[in-house]
């Protein structure tokens, strides 16, 4: 048996192929941030499409949406949406059932391209939540997505299109304060709109539950947190214990009549986790520093003249 040495390499490679290799990463890695930026933008004017019935003029407050990477790392909405103020609501409650599923599925065509492809350009932009079934869930800053352009670097954040919110103790029955967070340009004939935190609205659910055992359920609304927790199974297959409070309000006056079906509440926390209860319809008004006078209307600056 004889031996044979091959006469030459069994293939060659171009001594070009290295640079070419370079471009064509680089040409790809731009082509991705150019469809990131693009998307991006594109899901800012989704927002305030569906918010306004696509009147590009018409007045809106959403300032971030809420987006849920799916199995394939792309982003889809879920139909909720923060103000700038705070206020968590939802494309349903905006506009109704139908609008609201149109617009979500319509959005999904553009927010699949916010993908592991383009991540350099939308992860700067997000706040991330807490897991939705398991799944990144992501708050969306749509002021920062809506000012960028196809070059350039990231806006950094603006700042919100609000008064700054401001730590007060509030009242509503001249007997039970709590501290609150309030924007004091958000007034309604003097009356504060509070937000207020968790473990807060738990003493605000004793003591109202408390008034409508000893004085009766026909002028009092109840706030109730139910709570409860499970384990879930994050992305990347860690099991992690999650807890859950949802935030009630009954309006017991409304159960018999016309206005049976807005009975209950459920009440959305805000972007940092805060509840606002009874809104202006309450009659929550603002205490000075020593928490018995009433500030109506509240200017944050009284609070400090004595």
């Amino acid at each position: 048996m004889t031996d044979h040495t091959p006469s030459g390499p069994a293939y060659r490679i171009p001594s070009s192929l290295g640079v070419a290799a370079h471009e064509a990463l680089e040409a790809a890695h731009n082509a991705h941030e150019r469809i990131g930026r693009a998307m991006c933008v594109v899901t800012a004017a989704a927002v305030r499409d569906i918010l306004t019935g696509h009147e590009s003029d018409a007045p809106f407050d959403a300032s971030a949406v809420e987006l849920v990477q799916g199995v394939s790392g792309s982003l889809f909405p879920t139909g909720r949406y923060w103000t700038a103020a705070g206020y968590a609501g939802t494309f349903s409650d905006a506009v109704g059932e139908t609008d609201a599923g149109n617009g979500v599925h319509g959005m999904s065509e553009w927010t699949t391209y916010l993908n592991d492809d383009t991540r350099d350009v939308w992860r700067p932009l997000c706040t991330e939540l807490h897991d939705r079934d398991g799944r990144p869930s992501f708050a969306f800053d749509l002021i920062r997505a809506a000012a960028l352009t196809l070059d350039g670097p990231v806006p950094a954040p603006a700042a919100l299109q609000r008064g700054e919110m401001v730590d007060v103790m509030v009242c509503a029955n001249e007997v039970n304060r709590y501290p609150a967070k309030v924007d004091p340009t958000d007034q309604q004939d003097g009356y504060v709109k509070p937000w207020f935190d968790l473990e807060t609205v738990r003493r605000i659910a004793a003591d109202t539950q408390a008034d409508a055992a000893r004085h009766g359920y026909d002028s009092i609304d109840t706030v109730h947190v139910l709570e409860g927790g499970d384990n879930r199974v994050r992305h990347d297959g860690s099991v992690e214990s999650a807890k859950y409070a949802v935030v009630l309000v009954v309006c017991w006056m409304y159960l018999d009549g016309d206005k049976r079906e807005q009975a209950v509440e459920i009440v959305q926390p805000s972007a940092d986790g805060r509840y606002a209860i009874g809104g202006f319809e309450w009659c929550w008004y603002a205490l000075s520093d020593d928490g018995l006078t009433p500030l109506i209307p509240f200017e944050p600056q009284s609070r400090n003249a004595g």
